[in-house]
């Protein structure tokens, strides 16, 4: 009896340090996840406040392409203003004396003056440049018309 009381002992003092031990593991195994829930939760709250971060830079850049579109159209109404006031001051001129100025320009600034100024005018002034000269100008005008068209 003596030795069952001892085995039994011993018996009861291993099932208590084996359950012990298990309790141990699981109480360890929940600190791993639990850290690793917090850590999750970090990582979350840093995605979150990066989007954020990010919604707000977004929100900054279409604003300034906004505003750049804006003082775009501005510039191009200004210019179209401009070369509408050129053109009363050549259609003002003697179609000679307009052409030979023309005739100076670079193609571009010559092709957007001659349709700033009204067809007949322009006709006038045309037949006043060199040849070569204003076919290539006719030539620009044609294909602007013709994508304007499109």
């Amino acid at each position: 009896m003596f030795k069952r009381a001892i085995i039994f002992s011993i018996l009861i003092l291993v099932l208590g340090l084996a359950a012990g031990t298990l309790i141990g593991q699981q109480t360890s195994n929940k600190q791993p996840a639990s850290i690793e829930e917090d850590r999750l939760k970090i990582l979350q709250q840093d995605l979150a406040k990066k989007t954020e971060e990010l919604k707000k830079l977004k929100s900054e850049i279409d604003a300034k392409i906004k505003q750049q579109e804006e003082l775009k159209a501005q510039l191009e109404k200004s210019q179209q203003e401009n070369y509408q006031r050129l053109a009363k001051i050549y259609e003002a001129m003697p179609p000679e004396e307009a052409a030979s100025r023309i005739e100076k320009l670079d193609e571009d600034t010559a092709v957007a003056l001659l349709l700033a100024i009204k067809p007949r005018q322009a006709g006038k002034i045309l037949a006043n440049i060199t040849p070569d000269k204003a076919a290539a100008l006719s030539k620009r005008i044609v294909s602007i018309k013709e994508k304007a068209s499109r």
